[in-house]
């Protein structure tokens, strides 16, 4: 009796021992992450998500607004609220990206829990979804990390619930997985995904038969839950069509799939499930995975014998891969449609495309080697098979393994992107450069950052005026300005403009072209069209002078004071002359000089 007793307290122990030891783990990992976080900084699209939530009144246009093809409401909510509260300010943004991150993992040790019990597999399991890299790229980084974090909540959360409703077909389990679910597709549009993932498992393990058996046994059981699935999903996906979808699907440009599925696949994910891709190709900023010839070759053979031997051993083993195969599809066929038929297929090998394959690995791994508790259909041990690549010392030796060879692969990645973001260093100097910069505020040309910080074509979000409204005290954006006109070079600091002569006046003899008669005309030596133009006119003036510059369809009515002196104005429109009119008769006013062109960064001081 006693004996039994000790058994079962020690089994007590054991089983409580699984939960803190993976608490634990997802406590190393966010450890790590943090170190990750903290010394990351805005990047790319999270300036347009600043400079959206800086510009836009919070509303529906601002909330459902399509983002590269992104429906993310939630998103987007996060955003403005952080902007509001800590523009430019790192710290709290990545605390936010960590706590999603943490939320993730203890959801993944519930589920797995959930799945398979308490037993030692399990933290083996946990241990490859907290290594792997596949959420590293997108967890450090804002744009994609609030798109891509919630899904992963949604996945984990969402599939227990599921789990559970399957075992119970209780409606409560029901309206929780509706829930997790509905809030992935606040943030991010591929949580649709996970209708696919919640039908393979039903019909895998929880009805028996062939396919027509299985589906009528699925409407029998769980009707309500089947007519709820298609409502959300139907809902949402005509939702998207309407608000978010701002690309073919049909359209893959002449895109071959098998590159896409090659990158994707052999390149990407199957080196990553064995700790890869140990190293990387960089890119301006992130990296996309570069594994070796060898370490493809060895993630091929290692993920074919493990679902070999799975096979071998388990009944059910074959039918487990379907999860992660059916994800795999969806995203080559999105990156088809939507990405490489732009880029190219060397977009597959970024892991930002595929975070839930490390999750569904894991998912796929389990079902694969254990028993699901509460299936229908059950994955047993094949009798009278030899099980010998299942000692204990050699799953732990394997877990060590793949867990250090992670570990490498995600702090090359981690480094690659801390040493390569210019962002925080061009912020910090256009913050210094207006902080000490004489008689503010500085009057600026509306241009955008350079196109190393955000793409050109998300004007008006790259602009100064947009991106540069923390300073708004300190700066100012005219349409004309006398002999002071600035803008940031590439580095950030402050720079007088400069104008490349595109179009000159046309030489006249004397001091150039004195002002008579109602109006002056000063032809240029070419026609302009078009916008985006500055004019810098030199004139000389014995006393100051009221006058009227028209360039095109721009009209400046200017004050200008006596001297020699520059003033800048806009132009745009089909043009060939700027004109100068509404002066007094009598001025003594030279046009010396006319410029236009595009303005860009002089030299500044040292």
């Amino acid at each position: 009796m006693f004996a039994r007793l000790r058994r079962y307290a020690g089994a007590l122990l054991g089983h409580r021992a699984i939960v803190l030891v993976g608490l634990a783990l997802v406590a190393a990992q966010l450890g790590y992450r943090a170190w990750a976080l903290s010394g990351s900084w805005f990047y790319f699209d999270d300036l347009a998500f600043m400079s959206r939530a800086m510009n836009l009144p919070f509303g529906w246009h601002y909330l459902f607004e399509s983002y590269g093809g992104h429906l993310m409401p939630a998103g987007f909510a996060a955003t403005w609220l952080l902007t509001k509260w800590a523009v430019y300010d790192w710290t709290p943004w990545w605390v936010v990206l960590l706590a999603l991150q943490g939320l993730a993992g203890v959801g993944m040790l519930r589920l797995l829990l959930s799945c398979f019990g308490r037993r030692p597999f399990v933290l083996v399991l946990l241990t490859g979804y907290l290594a792997y890299v596949f959420t590293l790229p997108a967890g450090l980084w804002w744009a994609a990390g609030i798109n891509q974090l919630p899904l992963q909540v949604a996945l984990v959360f969402g599939l227990h619930a599921h789990l559970a409703y399957l075992r119970t077909a209780r409606i409560r389990h029901l309206v929780a997985t509706l829930a997790w679910t509905t809030a992935g597709l606040l943030f991010y549009e591929k949580t649709l995904l996970l209708f696919g993932v919640y039908a393979i498992l039903a019909l895998g393990w929880f009805c028996t038969g062939n396919t027509p058996e299985r589906l009528r046994g699925l409407w029998s059981g769980y009707r309500a839950g089947i007519v709820a699935h298609s409502v959300l999903a139907a809902g949402y996906l005509a939702a998207y069509v309407a608000w978010g979808l701002d690309f073919s699907p049909s359209n893959s440009g002449g895109q071959s799939w098998t590159p896409i599925v090659w990158n994707l696949v052999a390149v990407a994910c199957l080196p990553a499930v064995v700790g890869g891709p140990l190293t990387w190709e960089p890119l301006t900023v992130g990296s996309i995975a570069d594994p070796s010839q060898l370490v493809q070759l060895a993630s091929w053979l290692l993920v074919g014998g493990v679902a070999w031997y799975g096979q071998r051993t388990r009944t059910l083993s074959a039918r487990a891969w379907w999860l992660l195969a059916f994800t795999l599809f969806a995203n080559v066929a999105l990156l088809a449609s939507a990405r490489a038929n732009i880029v190219g297929p060397d977009i597959a090998r970024e892991y930002r495309y595929q975070t839930e394959s490390g999750a569904l690995f894991v998912l796929c791994l389990g079902l694969a080697f254990l028993p699901l508790r509460g299936a229908v259909e059950v994955n047993e041990l094949r009798p009278d098979v030899p099980r010998s690549y299942e000692r204990r010392s050699l799953v732990a030796l394997a877990t060590l393994a793949v867990t250090t060879v992670a570990m490498v692969s995600s702090t090359r990645y981690v480094d690659l992107w801390q040493q390569r973001n210019p962002t925080r260093a061009y912020i910090d100097e256009v913050r210094h450069s207006l902080a000490t910069a004489p008689d503010p505020p500085v009057p600026l040309v509306d241009t955008g950052v350079p196109t190393s910080l955000l793409w050109a074509f998300r004007y008006p979000e790259n602009a100064y005026s947009h991106l540069f409204r923390p300073w708004a005290s300190e700066t100012r954006y005219p349409r004309q300005s006398i002999d002071r006109l600035y803008m940031f070079d590439d580095q950030g600091r402050l720079a007088p403009v400069v104008i490349p002569p595109t179009r000159r006046m046309v030489p006249a003899a004397g001091c150039g072209y004195p002002l008579t008669g109602a109006r002056t005309r000063i032809p240029l030596d070419g026609p302009v069209i078009g916008g985006g133009w500055w004019i810098q006119m030199g004139y000389a003036s014995p006393r100051p002078v009221s006058l009227r510059v028209t360039a095109g369809d721009d009209v400046h009515d200017l004050d200008l004071p006596k001297g020699l002196h520059n003033v800048f104005v806009q132009a745009s429109g089909q043009f060939q002359a700027v004109t100068v009119s509404g002066y007094p008769r009598r001025n003594d006013l030279c046009v010396v000089d006319v410029t236009l062109g595009i303005p860009v960064p002089g030299v500044t001081a040292p």
